[in-house]
């Protein structure tokens, strides 16, 4: 979900632009891949800013959010991070990449528990618009990946779980020595 980020008195707000994006398949991150010339056997990164205006060139990190909601069929809760960047390491030769797995960096934006299920309508008007943790959003890394040539997201049951091996496991950790 694309949010717009409010600034008022009382702090950072997410407002719901009611717009999606497309991570996988042929998406934001396969043509970020696209444009840095379809780098294979390496690593490279996107930030959320790269991300946004890649899906609008006239937006930002300043003015909006790339959501994620993590628990989307839940009735019993509301889970909302954002994304702060992504780094991917590619496999792959001159005809492509074979898979890539993908470390995301995000930030916990909203959570709630209820003690009733809650209905689409009333989600929706939490979805609204809903008030910033900061300063105490905790930040979050979640391993992912993709499959080949298609980009779209792997499978491994009902998880997209990554075994991440150490040439890629080299090239994410610097990311954890931040």
């Amino acid at each position: 979900m694309l949010f717009k980020k409010e600034r008022k008195e009382a702090g950072v707000y997410y407002a719901n632009a009611h717009q999606s994006y497309k991570l996988a398949g042929y998406g934001l991150l396969y043509n970020l891949w696209s444009k840095r010339g379809k780098p294979v056997e390496s690593g490279w990164s996107v930030t959320a800013d790269e991300l946004l205006k890649e899906h609008d060139e006239k937006i930002s990190d300043i003015s909006h959010a790339l959501v994620i909601d993590f628990d989307p069929n839940s009735q019993n809760r509301i889970g909302l991070v954002e994304i702060e960047a992504i780094h991917v390491y590619t496999y792959g030769d001159k005809a492509g990449a074979t898979w890539s797995p993908i470390m995301l960096e995000l930030r916990d934006v909203y959570y709630e528990e209820f003690d009733q299920p809650i209905t689409p309508d009333q989600k929706s008007k939490t979805l609204a618009r809903v008030p910033d943790f900061s300063p105490d959003r905790k930040k979050i890394v979640e391993f992912l990946y993709v499959r080949g040539e298609s980009w779209n997201w792997g499978r491994n049951g009902i998880t997209n779980a990554a075994f991440i091996y150490d040439d890629a496991r080299k090239y994410f950790q610097k990311f954890f020595i931040q």
